[in-house]
């Protein structure tokens, strides 16, 4: 009696609240759609090329909005998955098919890149083309997620859709064409200091946000395939040698993306103490003029280069004149020093330079 009470009460509250277990879609069915996404046809390479222009334009232009709409519209992510499922299954034909309908849509995207980028007369790496220019460890775990939810919502009808966001997880199309732009602009780089491009640039960009794109794509295959194989999709047994083989590549992969990890780390730990130095200068600055000066300093360039336990700082300032002198500078290069420390550093070679910024007082009154 209380325990038909108890349920009584529990659909009342909840409305029959309960897990759906939905059910895989058929292997055959399964199997059809992978056959018809592992081959481009005009509908892929039109959206394939859009969604290049689309990444482009919003790379150099900086535009946040546009590089998530060309991470929506690219296709990319369906050869890939054709490419996993192929592995679980051990079609070899399917998976040869899939590589080379992925290798034709790189081409494609890098050449459209590059031809939009030497077009126009723009030499300039925003924010949006250096964040994939320095991939890491947590580039890799997010394309592994991504390829885990991907290759699940295509055996749950219900949640097919989620796989527009698993595209904008892991943004295929981006670090592509930041390679295509990363070539075009490559000679300029170390020639000049220009807007957002600096002399100097140890990273390069064409091959950083490739490497960006090669750990999007191993993660995303290596995952997808074990979600199909937990699915009961293929067999263990005509997989393992595939699979083998990818994550082979993946514990590779992993040696560069962890030293770029740790260098993250340690520009996060510079930025910490810029901005707790640039707080305290603003508090202890004798004059009201001076700490609003402070307040205006901004870091342009940050970039760190390792040695063993040598960390070489490349570091541009932005501050008014007279903010920043060589005493300051050298106290700061100091007390960035003293906090690498505890990240395992022994030796800091900061090449600081601060780039005085002259403040107009100049106002015009227009009737």
């Amino acid at each position: 009696m209380i325990k038909n009470n108890l349920h009584k009460f529990y659909d009342l509250m909840t409305g029959r609240w309960s897990v759906f277990l939905e059910k895989p879609i058929p292997i055959g069915e399964l199997d059809e759609d992978r056959i018809a996404n592992s081959l481009p046809s005009f509908g892929f390479f039109v959206l394939l090329v859009c969604s290049a222009i689309i990444a482009t334009l919003g790379l150099i232009s900086n535009s946040t909005a546009a590089v998530i709409g060309a991470m929506i519209v690219a296709p990319l992510m369906n050869p890939i998955l054709s490419m996993a499922y192929g592995i679980t299954i051990g079609n070899t034909v399917l998976i040869r098919r899939s590589m080379a309908t992925l290798i034709i849509g790189v081409v494609v995207v890098i050449v459209t890149s590059a031809a939009i980028t030497s077009v126009l007369p723009v030499r300039i790496l925003g924010s949006e083309i250096l964040t994939r220019t320095t991939p890491n460890l947590i580039d890799l775990c997010i394309a592994i997620a991504a390829g885990t939810a991907g290759a699940f919502s295509l055996t749950r009808k219900k949640i097919a859709s989620t796989i527009a966001g698993v595209a904008i997880a892991v943004a295929l199309v981006p670090p592509l064409c930041v390679t295509g732009i990363g070539l075009m602009l490559e000679p300029e780089i170390g020639a000049r200091l220009t807007k957002g491009v600096i002399g100097g640039l140890s990273q390069e960009v064409a091959g950083g946000s490739f490497m960006l794109f090669l750990a999007n794509l191993i993660g995303i295959t290596v995952a997808s395939s074990l979600t199909l194989l937990s699915q009961s999709y293929g067999s263990l047994l005509r997989s393992w040698k595939a699979l083998l083989a990818w994550i082979a590549i993946i514990c590779v992969i992993c040696m560069p993306l962890s030293t770029s990890l740790k260098k993250f780390m340690l520009v996060k730990q510079v930025e910490k103490e810029l901005a707790g130095l640039g707080a305290n200068w603003q508090e202890t600055s004798s004059s009201v003029s001076n700490s609003k000066a402070i307040k205006k300093m901004q870091i342009r360039y940050i970039n760190i280069a390792l040695k063993g336990k040598t960390a070489i700082l490349d570091l541009v300032i932005n501050a008014p004149e007279g903010t920043l002198d060589d005493q300051k500078v050298s106290s700061m290069n100091r007390i960035i020093f003293e906090s690498l420390k505890n990240l395992g550093i022994k030796e800091l070679k900061a090449n600081t330079r601060v780039v005085p910024v002259r403040v107009n007082r100049y106002k015009e009154s227009i009737q």
